[in-house]
């Protein structure tokens, strides 16, 4: 369905739930601090399913207020040994301060529609954020322990690095919502313009109406 706005409309909106956001956001981001800690843990577990005994779940990740911390059992190895390596989880998860006002300015049917894409879009931001910790885990092992990295996954997991850094705050809050709401930011296009070699059907003057019976024919008269 699509529904129209002013564009002045949803600038203040935006701008309304962007300011209310983010002064919740501070008392807010601890708790999700620890949602990402568990899922982010759930995630290197899956990414260390190796065969390999030297790194298969070899990675603790604890919490320190906004930031979360990894270590791994090959760190003892070193001398002297490597000291934990902390990612501050504000910034990872600092997308959700534009992403949010985005889903909740943009029109919706009702707001149970509105917040269930809200819902939707927050998990997709979760799996990002959580392979986002997971890419600056594997840089820094893959450049750390050169000696057990091919040159090809050392490559791999930088460009990823670079990748995420470039999108993460600014450019995944606007594809995620830009995804979720692709048919009704097309709408008004589709709307005023007919599919490509399609043409606009005219309306035909209508017909005019047809007898119902045959008309009798006049008989001839005899000749005589």
């Amino acid at each position: 369905m699509r529904l129209s706005v002013s564009p002045w409309v949803f600038l203040g909106r935006l701008l309304l739930f962007f300011f209310v956001t983010y002064l919740l956001w501070q008392p807010v981001a601890p708790s999700y601090t620890q949602l990402l800690y568990y899922a982010s843990r759930a995630g290197v577990w899956l990414a260390e399913l190796s065969t390999d005994p030297l790194w298969h779940g070899g990675t603790t990740l604890v919490t320190r207020g906004t930031a979360i911390f990894y270590t791994h059992r090959n760190f003892a190895a070193f001398d002297p040994p490597i000291p934990p390596q902390g990612i501050p989880a504000e910034w990872v998860m600092a997308n959700l301060v534009l992403l949010v006002p985005l889903m909740l300015a943009t029109p919706a049917p009702s707001w149970r529609a509105r917040f269930t894409r809200l819902g939707m879009a927050l998990g997709v931001a979760l799996v990002l954020q959580v392979a986002d910790v997971v890419v600056a885990i594997k840089v820094f092992y893959a450049s750390t322990f050169r000696g057990y990295w091919s040159r090809g996954a050392y490559d791999f997991y930088q460009f990823l690095d670079a990748f995420f850094q470039s999108w993460d705050t600014q450019l995944f809050p606007f594809a995620i919502w830009a995804g979720i709401h692709f048919r009704q930011l097309l709408g008004s296009r589709t709307a005023a313009e007919p599919p490509s070699g399609v043409t606009r059907s005219h309306p035909s003057a209508p017909l005019p109406p047809q007898p119902t019976t045959k008309a009798k024919r006049r008989r001839k008269p005899r000749k005589r």
